[in-house]
């Protein structure tokens, strides 16, 4: 959108897109957007366009109406006791203890998560401010949209949880790790092991449990697992039949065994840490027998030297690996990989690619420049520009290998795939 500081031309452009959003919703039968825990959770993607320009043209008019003093002022004080009573609704299971419909008095509900009732009260009334519950009459609360998703959405309650528990408190490390380490790229040096003494990974294997939290919380920002468009935004069908793919960090193999069943000339090895070998042959097991006999999973730690075995495969995967290690450790992934392909493999990167500053709505624009900062917080790592895509393969690849093909990710997903091949 045309960005104005004309208080008046902004409301008009914000009358014109709300009326389009209300004449879309009526004329289309659908439910018309409430913070009442019957309102919608999602609006449909063809108001995508129109709903940016209404956030962004009312972000700015709120922005210019505080003024600039106030904004920073609100800003500073006000998303970090957000942030917290956020954690604290997460950590002590405040919305299950709500009535989905109904009320519950603050004294009950303090019974019934075992706080203080001034507490509780001060955390739900925090958090109604920005209609996440709704103090339905004095002493009572009752749910929104938003809490009863909190309440009954395992994603959002595991999106919730690690945001509050491990990133917030990460993030609070990050001037204090830029001190003691500048430009650190390693992992030991990481805000995230200045706030828990060990870095993201050590805390993982060492806590099974906030692994799978977090896989939950990562699958929140997608539409379903992201096996949809990992399908659907490659050419599988101009592999020759038997053609071998290595799934390079590939977990359990939900990814592969979902090409699998679509693409029945194709085999499939999953390579990840011996921990995920149970859990990966029993959703092997769980496939067709005609899915099942294709894949296979082998215990590879991707930082050493492809096995034998995968040496030369027609193609490699790695989704959503690189974005989680700086450059230095990048590269000796990729390293690893390109020295296993032959001269006609091909390697695919589903990864994020940051935009160009301006690119997109700024609301969107504001997520992924939050994403950026919270891979610095929790692993000393970085979203990667188009451009930093290109030095990094063509640094790991000594010039031999370029980036061949670009897919953008459509709505809901995240994730662009980048085709990898001889230069």
């Amino acid at each position: 959108m045309q960005y104005t500081e004309s208080l008046t031309e902004l409301a008009r452009s914000i009358l014109r897109d709300a009326q389009e959003i209300d004449d879309f919703i009526t004329s289309h039968g659908h439910s018309p957007p409430s913070f009442s825990i019957d309102g919608p959770t999602t609006f449909p993607a063809s108001l995508d366009a129109t709903r940016h320009r209404l956030i962004d043209a009312t972000k700015q008019l709120r922005d210019l109406v505080i003024g600039p003093k106030d904004t920073i002022k609100w800003m500073i004080m006000n998303d970090h006791t957000l942030a917290a009573s956020l954690h604290a609704i997460s950590h002590f299971k405040v919305p299950q203890a709500v009535p989905l419909h109904g009320s519950i008095s603050f004294s009950e509900l303090a019974a019934a998560v075992g706080l203080p009732e001034v507490d509780v009260g001060r955390f739900v009334r925090r958090t109604a401010i920005n209609h996440i519950f709704v103090e339905s009459s004095p002493g009572y609360v009752s749910h929104t949209a938003a809490s009863a998703l909190i309440a009954t959405d395992p994603q959002m309650q595991a999106l919730v949880a690690h945001m509050s528990e491990e990133a917030f408190p990460a993030s609070a490390k990050v001037v204090e790790a830029l001190e003691k380490c500048p430009g650190s790229g390693e992992p030991g040096d990481s805000p995230f092991t200045l706030a828990f003494g060990s870095s993201f990974f050590e805390r993982k294997a060492a806590q099974p449990e906030t692994l799978q939290r977090f896989g939950l919380a990562m699958s929140s920002w997608s539409e379903g697992d992201g096996t949809q468009q990992m399908r659907n935004g490659y050419d599988w069908g101009s592999l020759p039949a038997g053609a071998k793919i290595v799934d390079v960090g590939g977990a359990a193999g939900h990814i592969s065994l979902a090409i699998a069943e679509s693409f029945p000339g194709l085999e499939f090895v999953i390579e990840d840490q011996s921990p995920l070998a149970e859990q990966a042959e029993k959703l092997i097991a769980s496939a067709p027998k005609s899915v099942a006999e294709r894949v296979k999973f082998l215990p590879h730690d991707f930082f050493q030297p492809q096995p034998v075995t995968t040496q030369g495969a027609d193609l490699y995967i790695m989704r959503y690996i690189l974005h989680d290690w700086s450059d230095y450790y990048a590269k000796k992934i990729l390293h690893q990989i390109f020295g296993a392909m032959k001269k006609d493999s091909k390697l695919i990167i589903a990864d994020a690619v940051m935009p160009p500053a301006g690119f997109l709505p700024r609301c969107q624009e504001e997520v992924l420049r939050s994403f950026d900062i919270s891979m610095l917080a929790q692993l000393n790592s970085q979203e990667r520009t188009l451009s930093m895509w290109e030095q990094l393969i063509n640094e790991a690849g000594g010039g031999i290998w370029t980036i061949r093909n670009i897919t953008n990710p459509p709505k809901g997903e995240s994730v662009t795939i980048l085709e990898i091949g001889a230069a």
